[in-house]
């Protein structure tokens, strides 16, 4: 008999070695640094094959996927799927458990090569979900579309999910016969019911997609132009826009390949217009998605309108290279790929449509959202620290989409055209379908500055340091005198907008603005500094100025104010001098420079109405028209008493009003009647706006679209006017197709009634056949400006909603549930009891710190508010 002593320690030692392949320890939920980085080190040669089953009407999707790859040891390896149900799984021959944990499945990896085969079925829905199911009501067909950035890739198949594990992907898909499926390389349609695609090139898996459904495929007509493929119930209007929209992308790709001296880096490229999508565009790899509504123009466009499409496409045609070539390493650099594409869709448009004036149009729509972020205590810096990737999606917003771009402009300027090129060429050459961090960015506009002998370039690190890794921005403010005609002192200074007293580098010109016609008479001074203050001694002598701004060609990033005698003396010129004697940027800057110092409380919001209505009437600049009315809307609406608005309001509709109908420029006419529609107040101008719905008055050259119609129906119901609800019923009986259920359900919200906004709010959170984008689109009439004291109930509950938003949302909606519902508070009556309200919520949450900042982002403006109402009670 063996002695028992010797049987329980050989019993004892196989146990020990043979647990640790048996027993995982737990994983966490998301994909954390840490196993990114272990992951990362491990595992290579990633390659998926994936099948995937469509069928009509199904809440689920049947796949299977074959994942291979090569691991540098054994052991434990965690592979990410979830929101499914995984019914099989077989690795290196041998079935495992199913069991997922916390989103993982364990894989006992051997070093070397290993393949998992695994069928599954995971979920797809109408909102909330990686596979979007969506139903066109004006046919009745369906669509499917794919939607995994930033981590929801494994909401649809096993994988590892991060963006620094690069993969081939091979695809096969089966579906209805008859449907088209669009992918990420060229389709092989092997019969009408299965189609599948060439192995892909190594990208991310968050850039891995498809799209399926009775798609209508628009050839382009010119060569390298894409092929837009549309759903066939829109094949008419879309072919009407493909001409353009396939023109302005092949002349990005050709601008874009020679600027970065590297070819289109995919084998195809094709534009899926996507129905409800919830972003402007999705750069997948070879197949950009674009959202429907951002192509199809769903009312009478503008040149702004135009331009903002041609910005969307190139910024996502940029992606090709910068996001898809080279992809970020980790989500905390997403400026990387979001900054650029942006700044290189202005860049581009600067040279392909100089006419279109894009850099007027970069002050106006991009600094101004990154500015009224950066001032808040809610911002971050532009790399944002990001420990797992279920939290990626808090840093998507104005800090990379307009800061970043922003900022790149400085850098541009401050190392020259050339070394930026240069650099930028370098970088995707020595990244090419690999993963990059900022560093590696920098590296590269350090050894072009160095082949060129730059002296900016030489020392990059310790200025993105400044700029990439702190958030805020510098307010700069200018002091000057003059003795006997010329400058005899002019001064900068700098100041932390936050409490955190940093102090940035700057680059920026500074314009002496004479009193003279001739623009060219006026002088630019440039200036590079890194000091609380500087002396410009170049200036000293020179002709006393009319007055001084000191970011001449919006080259800097912060707030640059105008000096009290500056202030007034560019109000004078911006009114009283012919338009065609402006700069246009110039102009655009110091208007902006004006309601900046209203923004702070510095001056009277009356004040800037009566220099912009002094103005208005001679305006010629259609995007100038269109700012300009917004900030004389937020006055009426935030600013103003009852009282004051009451008194103002009828002036600014009769003059709008007449714009709308006599304006020389159709463009002029358009944004007008937008500006008049939601202004529209006193009786008068609602009578106005019902006669344009029967047709009594009509804007000459302007047809109203449906949605121009909705829209004034919506502000009808949103100002309880007493014909409101007759005409949204005959209305919503005449259009009934699904773009008008759609606005019908949205501006439905906004009728004035407590019982409609319960059932609205109810159904936000608790109904998952709505779709996404028909919330969205109902979130600003549910929460208008009059309607304050019907919606403060709802705030609170709004922001109890936080968490479950996050989780179940798509990226941008969290931004727009909460500055819709803190607008919605954002009046004299309303604004100081909600902000009160706000931080004691906040004081009493224990909620995650990425929703604290968001919180405190959107609270700042009710604060703002309080602070004018305050200092300009009238």
């Amino acid at each position: 008999m063996p002695n028992q002593t010797c049987i329980r320690i050989l019993f004892v030692t196989v146990f020990l070695l043979t647990v640790p392949a048996l027993i995982f320890a737990q994983a966490e939920p998301g994909v954390s640094r840490s196993l990114a980085k272990e992951r990362a080190q491990r595992i290579s040669n990633i390659r998926y094959d994936l099948v995937f089953t469509l069928k009509e009407h199904a809440d689920t999707v049947a796949g299977t996927a074959t994942v291979e790859f090569d691991s540098e040891s054994a052991g434990d390896l965690l592979i990410d799927y979830r929101d499914g149900a995984l019914h099989s799984a077989v690795f290196n021959g041998q079935p495992i458990s199913t069991q997922l944990d916390h989103g993982h499945l364990h894989l006992p990896a051997q070093a070397g090569h290993n393949i998992l085969k695994a069928e599954f079925s995971s979920n797809a829905a109408p909102a909330g979900k990686a596979i979007t199911r969506y139903e066109d009501k004006d046919d009745g067909s369906e669509y499917f579309y794919t939607l995994f950035v930033p981590m929801d890739a494994s909401m649809a198949f096993p994988c590892f999910d991060q963006p620094d594990l690069k993969a081939q992907f091979t695809l096969s898909v089966e579906h209805p016969d008859g449907w088209t499926v669009i992918g990420n390389t060229t389709a092989r349609r092997i019969d009408g019911a299965h189609t599948r695609f060439d192995a892909s090139r190594k990208i991310s898996t968050y850039l891995f997609a498809f799209a399926a459904g009775p798609f209508a495929a628009i050839p382009a007509k010119i060569a390298a132009g894409p092929t837009i493929y549309v759903r066939k119930s829109q094949l008419q209007r879309a072919e009407q826009e493909a001409p353009q929209v396939q023109s302005i992308a092949a002349r990005g790709v050709g601008y874009l390949s020679s600027f970065f001296a590297q070819p289109f880096p995919f084998p195809k490229y094709d534009l899926v217009l996507i129905p409800g999508f919830p972003f402007g565009g999705m750069e997948h790899a070879g197949e950009t998605f674009l959202n429907e509504d951002s192509v199809l123009f769903r009312t009478a466009p503008t040149p702004s309108d135009y331009f903002r499409r041609n910005t969307l496409i190139l910024h996502e045609t940029c992606h090709q290279w910068f996001g898809d070539l080279v992809t970020m390493r980790w989500f905390d650099d997403l400026w990387l790929k979001e900054g650029f594409a942006q700044y290189m869709a202005y860049k581009a448009l600067a040279d392909l449509e100089p006419a279109s004036d894009p850099w007027k149009h970069f002050y106006q729509d991009i600094k101004p959202a990154a500015y009224g972020i950066d001032e808040t205590l809610g911002t971050t810096p532009i790399y944002q620290s990001i420990p797992n990737l279920k939290d990626a999606k808090s840093a998507y917003g104005a800090i990379v989409y307009q800061k970043a771009p922003a900022v790149l402009k400085q850098l541009e300027f401050h190392v020259g055209s050339e070394v930026f090129r240069n650099g930028l060429r370098l970088y995707l050459k020595q990244h090419a379908y690999a993963n990059a961090e900022w560093n590696d960015l920098i590296k590269a506009l350090e050894q072009a500055g160095s082949s060129l002998h730059s002296n900016n370039a030489a020392d990059l690190e310790s200025w993105a340091q400044a700029w990439i890794q702190h958030r805020g921005m510098p307010e700069v403010n200018v002091a000057w005198s003059c003795e006997g005609g010329k400058l005899s002192t002019l001064t900068l200074s700098q100041q932390d907008v936050l409490p955190d007293g940093y102090t940035w580098p700057i680059s920026n010109l500074v314009d002496l603005h004479f009193k003279s016609a001739a623009q060219s008479n006026n002088k630019q001074i440039r200036v590079d500094w890194n000091t609380p203050t500087t002396s410009i001694t170049e200036a000293v002598g020179q002709p006393c100025p009319v007055f001084i701004f000191a970011n001449a060609g919006d080259q800097a990033y912060g707030r640059f104010l105008l000096d009290e005698k500056s202030e007034k003396a560019a109000a004078t010129e911006i009114v009283d001098t012919p338009v065609t004697q402006q700069d246009p940027l110039l102009r655009s800057m110091l208007w902006g420079a004006l309601w900046d110092n209203v923004h702070l409380a510095q001056s009277s919001p009356r004040s800037f109405v009566d220099h912009a209505m002094a103005a208005l009437p001679h305006e010629p600049d259609e995007a100038m028209t269109r700012v300009q009315s917004a900030r004389i809307t937020t006055v009426l609406h935030s600013y103003l008493s009852e009282e004051a608005r009451k008194s103002t309001v009828p002036n600014i509709e009769n003059v709008v009003a007449d714009r709308m109908l006599h304006a020389p420029d159709l463009a002029l006419r358009i944004v007008s009647f937008r500006a008049f529609t939601n202004i529209a107040e006193t009786p008068q101008a609602l009578d106005t706006l019902k006669k344009l719905l029967q047709g009594q008055i009509t804007i000459p050259g302007m047809p109203l679209k449906p949605l121009d119609r909705w829209n004034i129906i919506g502000h009808l119901l949103l100002m309880n006017d007493p014909d409101a609800q007759s005409i949204y019923s005959t209305e919503k009986e005449k259009d009934h197709s699904g773009e008008g259920q759609k606005y019908a359900y949205a501006v439905a919200s906004g009728v004035p009634g407590a019982a409609v906004k319960a059932r609205y709010f109810e159904q936000y959170l608790h109904d998952a056949s709505i779709q996404e984008d028909w919330i969205t689109q109902s979130l600003r009439p549910f929460n208008a400006w009059n309607q304050s004291a019907l919606t403060q109930p709802y705030l609170a509950k709004a922001l109890d909603s936080l968490e479950e938003i996050k989780q179940h949302r798509k990226i941008f909606f969290l931004g727009a549930w909460l500055s819709t519902f803190m607008d919605g508070q954002n009046t004299l009556v309303a604004s100081n009891a909600a902000q009160l309200q706000v931080h004691q919520w906040l004081q009493s949450r224990a909620i995650d710190a990425d929703l604290r900042l968001k919180v405190l982002e959107a609270v700042d403006e009710l604060e703002r508010t309080a602070r004018i109402q305050q200092k300009f009670p009238d």
